[in-house]
């Protein structure tokens, strides 16, 4: 017997902040958040090599975000 495997889509929520999962058979679809019910489109990542520059840095601005815990520059 086979068995199928499903990938999980992460899908950061721009309203909420949450990161809710969506099976990956859901790419491309529309889909609410179940923190706040805002629509989200759930996109599957592009791998980082596919990402152009900006992309990129947004990407780690992002995740800058998610570990900063509001510390400031001196």
């Amino acid at each position: 017997m086979g068995y199928i495997v499903s990938q999980v889509i992460t899908v950061n929520c721009s309203a909420c902040g949450g990161q809710p999962q969506f099976d990956d058979s859901q790419a491309g679809k529309e889909a609410l958040c179940p923190l706040c019910r805002e629509m989200l489109l759930i996109t599957a990542a592009k791998p980082a090599g596919e990402l152009s520059a900006e992309e990129q840095m947004a990407q780690y601005e992002e995740s800058l975000k998610e570990t900063d815990w509001g510390h400031q520059p001196c």
